[in-house]
């Protein structure tokens, strides 16, 4: 969801604000856009409101009437938002003060069923297709169990310079193009590193589990469900999910290291 507003929000930013502490104090136009540095809220900003490699700080009785996106930092505060608040930790609709953002608990629990009905949708999807892809990078992720964070935290460094480079020259259409292709790169190796993640503890725990789900596309459903359960509980979670997705994204770049880039994501091209 980060990536996704991200690259909505920066297609038509204006050029960021590089480093230091960003302070609104007057009723602003958004898109408010900060570049290593934080961003805080004291007034009325009439659009998004984004940090990359900081934090975005809502003081009492500011408002937003747009998205906060916190990518490598956090929203805090007890500031409105009319729109959506995605950050590094924040992976269910929370508000900055840590109650249920927009609604009660229910309109949370409807997001997490939601969230978790389309990982496995997507999920079985990529194992019905694809699935000697994620088999692949399942064994890579069991074959060198302490390597795929390290590569994973660095391929996420390598992009978040990529975006920052692209968002330094965002009023080019190219560096706009080079931003949507990272952010597609980023979803694409989120989507089947989480999958593998999931296909392997549920192969881990198959015999624990009803015959009727001890199958690898059933198997990897239970754990994607389990995986977005987890995500519900505050800071554990979080934490949790974040290390699926940094393990997850490593084993797909160590994979891909290991064969032809073009050859691992889009098999049936590289053949011809």
């Amino acid at each position: 969801m980060i990536a996704v507003l991200l690259a909505g929000v920066l297609a038509a930013a204006p050029a960021p604000q590089l480093g230091g502490t960003v302070v609104v104090d007057r009723p602003t136009a958004g898109p408010v856009v900060v570049l290593l540095g934080d961003v805080r809220v004291a007034s009325e900003v009439v659009g998004d409101v984004v940090a990359v490699g900081g934090n975005v700080e809502l003081a009492p009785g500011s408002s937003v009437r747009g998205d906060v996106v916190a990518l490598g930092g956090r929203a805090s505060g007890t500031g409105a938002v009319s729109g959506r608040i995605a950050s590094e930790w924040t992976l269910v609709p929370l508000a900055p003060n840590g109650g249920i953002a927009r609604g009660d608990a229910a309109s949370a629990w409807g997001f997490a069923l939601l969230r978790a009905g389309g990982w496995v949708v997507l999920g079985s999807l990529l194992l019905l297709v694809f699935p000697a892809r994620v088999r692949a990078v399942g064994a890579q992720l069991a074959a060198q169990r302490w390597r795929a964070p390290v590569v994973g935290a660095l391929a996420l460094a390598v992009w978040l310079a990529a975006v920052v480079l692209a968002m330094a020259v965002t009023a080019s259409p190219v560096a706009v193009a080079c931003l949507l292709l990272a952010v597609g790169m980023l979803l694409l190796a989120k989507l089947v590193g989480v999958v593998a993640v999931a296909s392997l503890l549920g192969g881990a725990a198959a015999r624990r589990l009803p015959v009727v789900v001890r199958g690898e596309t059933a198997r990897a459903g239970v754990a994607l469900v389990v995986l977005c359960g987890l995500a519900l509980i505050p800071v554990l979670g979080a934490v949790v999910w974040f290390v699926a997705n940094v393990v997850g994204i490593g084993a797909v770049v160590g994979t891909a290291l290991q064969r032809r880039p073009l050859a691992f994501l889009l098999p049936s091209v590289a053949a011809r």
